[in-house]
């Protein structure tokens, strides 16, 4: 382990250099690991004897990129606890939307009511100018506003920076034994009662993960209902674990991508919003994380946003179903957008 000076002096060294690498924080953490090294273009199946740190997009036909390191370093952080966590921040780029996602909303959810769909996740990019460029001081704030939360920095050359704080586990394979999150639903005011909607949101992720699941594994079990808080915001959340004996890839074909950032039934929903997105997710909804053949530790890329040059793109998304109602739904996907513009304009 190292000092915390130098292993940040480093990632900008990186940086300057145009050298690719990956620094990442799990949950709860203060450890801080960094990966340097070559990254491999390819499918998720082309990676099956390899071993590094995925960064897939969310369309699966799309190549992605696996990381695998020459160097590994490893700091302490030492959380600072900032004052400003809970501001809310307000920037005219996201207001101007307001009126045409509102819009998409009420057409989705007349498409839903008119249709086989039963959920989709619908989302938006927010591009904005940033005040001044310092990747590494952006990842710092990350981490002091988002400890419950994986968080990482993404760098490739090919991509610019990708940064989040993500609060939802894709896959834990170890020893055969699968575990996974079933999120959905969200709320600002932990007093605030959760309503049938909502938990008819999680229930349809949890099902079909299960239903999923069902095909190539055995003993799985569901955990209670649980309320957890992800930044200044709460989701419910269950637990699912089963015995498989499938490889990595093998159980993230079969996952990805869930009901959590596509919709169900997963191809149809897939479908309408490839056709009704005006705008390419890229690596926002895909997945990330420690990757092998017969284990892995993956999550999935939401809370996040990518910098090139002094451009910030910031990506937000909500599920949506019959029972929803359009802006409550914008309201949502601002109190979403707080993890990323806390960090780019919370100083």
């Amino acid at each position: 382990m190292i000092s915390e000076f130098k292993f940040f002096s480093d990632l900008n060294f990186y940086l300057k250099n145009n050298e690719s690498f990956v620094v990442y924080k799990k949950p709860s953490h203060n450890k801080i690991i960094c990966l340097h090294g070559d990254v491999l273009d390819g499918q998720i199946n082309d990676f099956n004897n390899k071993k590094g740190f995925l960064f897939m997009p969310f369309d699966s036909e799309t190549k992605g990129h696996l990381l695998t390191p020459k160097i590994t370093t490893e700091t302490e952080f030492h959380l600072k606890i900032s004052n400003n966590s809970n501001e809310q921040v307000s920037i005219k780029e996201f207001n101007s939307k307001k009126k045409s996602y509102i819009n998409f909303i009420d057409k989705t959810i007349n498409d839903i009511k008119n249709s086989e769909l039963e959920k989709v996740v619908c989302s938006s990019i927010f591009n904005v100018k940033l005040n001044y460029n310092s990747h590494i001081e952006y990842f710092k704030k990350l981490l002091q506003l988002n400890h419950d939360a994986f968080c990482y920095l993404f760098y490739h050359p090919e991509i610019g920076v990708w940064i989040g704080a993500s609060p939802e586990k894709l896959i834990d394979l170890n020893n055969n034994i699968v575990t996974t999150f079933a999120l959905a639903a969200t709320k600002k005011d932990m007093n605030q009662s959760w309503t049938d909607k909502e938990f008819r949101e999680q229930k349809i992720v949890e099902e079909q993960i299960v239903n999923d699941l069902g095909s190539v594994c055995t003993n799985i079990e569901t955990g209670s209902l649980q309320t957890v808080k992800a930044g200044n915001i709460f989701h419910l959340k269950s637990v699912i674990k089963a015995r498989t004996k499938k490889s990595s890839s093998g159980i993230i074909n079969l996952l990805h991508p869930t009901p959590a950032v596509a919709g169900t039934p997963k191809s149809k929903a897939i479908d309408y919003i490839n056709q009704m997105e005006n705008y390419n997710r890229s690596f926002y909804t895909g997945f990330m994380g420690l990757f092998e053949k017969n284990s892995c530790d993956i999550y999935v890329n939401i809370r996040c946003a990518k910098i090139v040059d002094d451009n910030l793109s910031i990506y937000v998304g909500g599920g949506i179903t019959k029972d929803s109602n359009a802006l409550d739904e914008w309201n949502e996907i601002v109190n979403k957008s707080q993890t990323m513009l806390g960090v780019f304009y919370n100083r």
